[in-house]
């Protein structure tokens, strides 16, 4: 967050990190250690939660976030209803876990799936690499992957500077990465992630070098 904090400045705004709200009051926010905010207008920012309370009865099983929960062929627990999207989880054999992403990719991704389920092809099991991107304040932000298994972080690029990537390896395994600025970072490592690429760690480190030529 340090890096962010410092071009948020540049453009005028305070980024705090790990600070939570104890109140809001007419004209403030209160933090938990008191500090106070002037604030004339609050936008909150905390999520969503998929809108499937229609269909309790239905026989389609939901899980702890309300979501549909589907198979790895984005079936649901009804015969010839399949779900898409980020109101459905799918169990992620990449990374280990059932996964719920809240991005429009997803929602690109499942149809392929469904439709070779439709038309009775064997499609592959559904497990993409989760992706989102963000641009603020003229800087491209993107983020690919699932890092919450990851055992090994690596910089690419200054963290002060205007563009770098950080990567998160789990074993040799590139797992996900930030790419700020650098938009062949991202395009490189989405498809290593995807291969299951082993990485040297050193090689990756290197900002100057390909990432697809960082392999182990």
């Amino acid at each position: 967050a340090a890096p962010m904090s410092a071009w948020y400045a540049d453009s005028g705004i305070d980024l705090r990190t790990h600070a939570r709200v104890e109140r809001v009051e007419p004209g403030a926010v209160v933090l938990d250690d008191g500090t106070r905010l002037p604030a004339g207008a609050v936008v909150v920012g905390i999520g969503a939660r998929p809108a499937t309370a229609w269909l309790a009865g239905s026989g389609i099983e939901l899980g702890e976030h309300g979501e549909v929960l589907a198979d790895d062929h984005l079936r649901t627990s009804v015969p010839d209803v399949y779900a898409v999207g980020d109101c459905a989880s799918f169990p992620s054999r990449r990374y280990g876990e059932r996964l719920l992403v809240h991005h429009w990719d997803n929602a690109l991704q499942g149809p392929r799936t469904v439709a070779a389920n439709i038309i009775d092809l064997t499609p592959a099991a559904y497990d993409p690499v989760p992706y989102f991107w963000s641009e603020q304040f003229g800087r491209f932000v993107q983020y690919a992957g699932h890092h919450t298994s990851a055992d090994t972080t690596v910089w690419r690029g200054e963290p002060s500077g205007p563009a770098w990537t950080v990567c998160w390896l789990h074993g040799s395994r590139l797992v996900a990465l930030l790419a700020v600025g650098r938009p062949r970072d991202l395009a490189q490592g989405r498809r290593l992630i995807e291969a299951g690429t082993p990485m040297d760690p050193d090689l990756l480190a290197d900002p100057a070098r390909p990432l697809k030529a960082a392999t182990a």
